[in-house]
C-alpha cells in the first residue's frame, strides 16, 4: 500500500469533519445572534452541516478541475480550520476570557477563508498550467 492510498481515508474523514463542524458553527452563530434560543437554533445548522460534510465526503478524492472550485475548496478548508482554532482555542487555553471565541468569529475564521481562497486559486492556476503541457 503506497502512502497516497493510505492517507486518502484519513484525508477524507478530516476534511468532512472540518466541513461539518465549520458549517454547523458558522450557521449557528448568526441564528443565535438573531433569534437567541427561541428560533431554529439546532435544526437548521445541523441540516447545513450534514449537507456540507456529505458534499465534502463525496468530493474529497478528486481535486476540483476549475479555478473557482479550487478557490472555494481552499476557502472552506482553511476557513473551517481557522474558525475552529480561534473559537475553541481560547476556551481551552484561557477559560476566563469572556471574549475568547470572538477571535474565531472575527479574525481567524475570515483570515482562513481569505488565505485558503488565495491558496486554492494559486494551486488551481499551477495545476491548470501543468495540464496544458
Amino acid at each position: 500500500m503506497t502512502q497516497d492510498t493510505a492517507t486518502k481515508p484519513l484525508r477524507r474523514i478530516v476534511l468532512a469533519a472540518v466541513a461539518f463542524v465549520g458549517a454547523y458553527f458558522l450557521t449557528a452563530m448568526p441564528i443565535l445572534v438573531l433569534f437567541g434560543f427561541r428560533g431554529p437554533v439546532f435544526g437548521v445548522p445541523l441540516i447545513v452541516a450534514i449537507v456540507s460534510g456529505g458534499y465534502v465526503w463525496t468530493r474529497a478524492d478528486a481535486f476540483p478541475n476549475n479555478l473557482f472550485a479550487s478557490a472555494f475548496y481552499g476557502a472552506v478548508l482553511l476557513g473551517g480550520i481557522g474558525f475552529a482554532a480561534g473559537f475553541f482555542g481560547p476556551m481551552l487555553f484561557a477559560p476566563g476570557a469572556n471574549q475568547g471565541p470572538l477571535l474565531g468569529i472575527f479574525i481567524t475564521g475570515p483570515a482562513g477563508v481569505l488565505i485558503g481562497a488565495i491558496g486554492g486559486l494559486v494551486h488551481g492556476i499551477k495545476k491548470s498550467g501543468r495540464r496544458k503541457d
